[in-house]
């Protein structure tokens, strides 16, 4: 995997979910669903989209957390739109 995903990404990604979910971060990988293994619901995706406006220092699109599905499709999102060093494996996501 490239080192944005190793390192940067994933990290904020995951510091995001674990402040939102309170869940033990060596809990959450790739293939974490967000409705399925954290329970996250309507009100939960739009705490977890604060928490990566804050994580990452910016401001998503409204629509945009409710397409994520695993934390792999937020790890995709912000690589492919933030950075240019990511995984080219992980799953697509239309941003």
């Amino acid at each position: 995997m490239g080192p944005a995903f190793d390192t940067s990404v994933f990290d904020k990604v995951t510091l995001a979910v674990e402040q939102t979910t309170y869940v033990n971060p060596l809990e959450i990988t790739t293939d974490t669903r967000l409705v399925d293994d954290l329970g996250l619901g309507r009100f939960g995706r739009m705490r977890l989209a604060v928490q990566l406006e804050e994580v990452f220092d910016l401001e998503l699109p409204n629509d945009v957390v409710g397409r994520f599905v695993t934390v792999a499709d937020i790890v995709g999102y912000f690589s492919r739109r933030y950075f240019r060093d990511y995984d080219t494996r992980l799953p697509a996501f239309a941003a």
